[in-house]
């Protein structure tokens, strides 16, 4: 019996994008479900969502915005499959194939985790150090079920806390590269969001590093700007203002 892929895609406010990111998950073989939440959206994200009629397509719709944390972790609870990939709703131009490349060392067992970053070949940014915030990833169920609580309570901080938990696991960056930029600039979006974001992740890292010498803690702030930069295609010096506003 062919391993399968439980795909979940929390989307807010992404009716630009939102079928895309769809239509290239269910053209994915490895895929065997497509869970779709629309976390309170205020524009058409639900109906654009709703135009999909598919078996292999569960949409769950939030009146209220919850967060990305809440959204994905209520899912992952109701997925059927032992493997998961979660996938962001404002990709842009990204092929079934990019998808199965992230899957496949999973199900095959071969690593525990990975990570896609999107990748340009008009505007390359590569990922180094640490492991970077992505959307982009395939995980084994089995090693989140002991996180979900905290997991769902972390809105914007999802990727930094699944990060720390796969610190010690099996991890691989496979980024995904493509002659166009494939994800929506979040600036292009809400601005309000944005620096929402980078404060939060910032607050989760400073946390999680406070035990560690004043010198790490400062090379891992310097890897954080740069991921996130890299991230949010930001330059770092609006990043460093974001965080200490």
């Amino acid at each position: 019996m062919d391993k399968k892929v439980s795909c979940i895609i929390p989307a807010y406010n992404e009716e630009k994008t939102i079928s895309d990111a769809i239509k290239t998950a269910l053209e994915t073989p490895e895929i065997g479900e497509v869970i779709v939440i629309n976390d309170g959206s205020k524009d058409k994200t639900k109906d654009k969502i709703s135009n999909f009629q598919n078996k292999n397509i569960k949409f769950i719709n939030l009146k209220q915005n919850h967060g990305k944390g809440y959204a994905v972790i209520r899912e992952v609870k109701k997925s059927q499959y032992p493997y998961l990939l979660f996938l962001d709703a404002d990709l842009i131009n990204l092929k079934p194939y990019q998808l199965s490349s992230l899957i496949q060392p999973v199900i095959d067992e071969k690593v525990d985790m990975t990570i896609g970053p999107q990748i340009s070949l008009q505007k390359p940014r590569w990922i180094i150090g640490t492991l970077p915030f992505c959307g982009q990833r395939c995980l084994k169920k089995s090693i989140i079920k002991p996180y979900l609580k905290k997991l769902a309570k972390s809105k914007y901080g999802l990727e930094v806390l699944l990060n720390q938990i796969f610190n010690s696991k099996r991890v691989i960056v496979i980024p995904l590269i493509g002659h166009n930029i494939n994800h929506l600039l979040k600036p292009h979006k809400e601005k309000d969001w944005v620096k929402n974001y980078a404060k939060e992740i910032w607050q989760i890292t400073q946390k999680s590093i406070q035990t560690k010498s004043e010198a790490t803690q400062q090379r891992i702030k310097e890897q954080f700007l740069f991921n996130l930069s890299s991230y949010l295609r930001l330059n770092v010096k609006k990043i460093k203002k974001y965080i200490e506003s």
